[in-house]
């Protein structure tokens, strides 16, 4: 509640705050204060909300230095996280926030975190957790003033807002860029740049303002992927232009509907053999009549709700934690309360894989 004390936080607009309340409650937020960043599936949280809304409040932001966004790693970073969620008060946790820290893969990110970290050091250095090896081992790491690295690459202003998604998205190199912000969130307003030429001519025949406007039904697709092979244990395919040239010339050039690609998508990716080749828009679109096919063939079972499944062979891995207790429970009482929560995740678990085999 200390958040509307600060004056800086009262000058931030609605949609900043907004995003900021979002990302504090997000299930991808670690203990270090760091979340995924996808544009796309956050503003689906949102009714009426779009991609743009979103990026347009991370700029607003870090530009008032509250979060960084590292569009390469697709991560997040809250910076007063880690200072007034209460974490270090609770040494048992400093376990998980060291095991979040190596998972974080933004060198800055990585920077800022240690930073803060420090600072809490320096304020309250009778804390307990400081000597947890794990902690000495973050604190001797390289750091950074995320304060002084918005003030100085952003001025303190938020420039560019309302220029749309065009800007943003049609700066696929990110060579020589000092900030690797300026690829998606950029400090000062970018001019629009032509649609890169490849080899294929079937992907240059749209016209460059096809390749900027900014497809809600094409960002759903690749949002739809995306989720669906990291659910299988990958790696999330990245948004490269040539993925999102794939969605939008399914759609306008092959003439499938939103919901057909839907469907093959997840038939796919449910699938024994195409779940480990078809992690990408673009091995989608390949291979798109072959699947339709193979998904035609395919008999529809009926699971029956007695059946047995497992739900790691439909679902791919499962990665998910409980989470954080809630305070004050006994060591006895977190133990129950983890394992509450697992029972209730795997049951939700394989009421999903026996939905997604009747849809097979």
């Amino acid at each position: 509640m200390d958040m509307w004390n600060d004056d800086d936080w009262r000058g931030l607009t609605g949609n900043a705050q907004g995003l900021y309340l979002k990302l504090l409650t997000h299930p991808t937020l670690t203990y270090c204060g760091v979340a995924d960043w996808r544009p796309g599936r956050l503003a689906k949280l949102t009714m009426s909300m779009t991609a743009q809304d979103v990026i347009e409040g991370a700029k607003e932001l870090q530009a008032a230095a509250f979060a960084y966004v590292d569009e390469e790693t697709e991560e997040i970073f809250l910076r007063s996280f880690v200072r007034h969620d209460g974490l270090l008060k609770h040494p048992r946790l400093s376990i998980s926030m060291a095991k979040d820290f190596a998972a974080v893969a933004s060198p800055r990110v990585r920077g800022f975190f240690v930073w803060e970290l420090k600072k809490m050091f320096s304020e309250e250095p009778e804390l307990k957790l400081w000597s947890d090896r794990r902690l000495q081992t973050i604190l001797k790491g390289r750091s950074e003033d995320m304060k002084e690295f918005c003030r100085t690459s952003c001025q303190g202003e938020v420039k560019g807002l309302g220029q749309g998604l065009a800007q943003g998205f049609a700066m696929d190199d990110p060579k020589g860029l000092a900030n690797p912000m300026a690829k998606v969130l950029p400090c000062d307003s970018m001019p629009t740049t032509t649609a890169t030429t490849t080899s294929s001519k079937e992907d240059t025949s749209s016209s460059e303002i096809a390749d900027a406007i900014f497809r809600p039904d094409v960002e759903a697709l690749l949002g739809r992927l995306e989720a669906r092979v990291q659910e299988n244990g990958f790696r999330a395919p990245a948004r490269t232009k040539k993925n999102q040239d794939a969605a939008r010339l399914l759609l306008d050039r092959d003439r499938y509907t939103v919901e057909d690609i839907t469907a093959i998508i997840d038939w796919a990716t449910s699938n024994e053999f195409w779940r480990t080749n078809i992690r990408s828009m673009s091995k989608l679109r390949e291979k798109i009549e072959t699947l339709k096919a193979q998904a035609t063939r395919t008999q529809p079972q009926s699971v029956r709700a007695d059946t047995p499944v497992d739900p790691n062979k439909v679902l791919g891995a499962d990665y998910w934690t409980p989470g954080t207790p809630p305070e004050g429970l006994s060591v006895d009482q977190e133990v129950l309360w983890a394992k509450e929560q697992r029972a209730r995740h795997q049951e939700e678990r394989v009421a999903e894989a026996k939905r997604r085999l009747q849809r097979v």
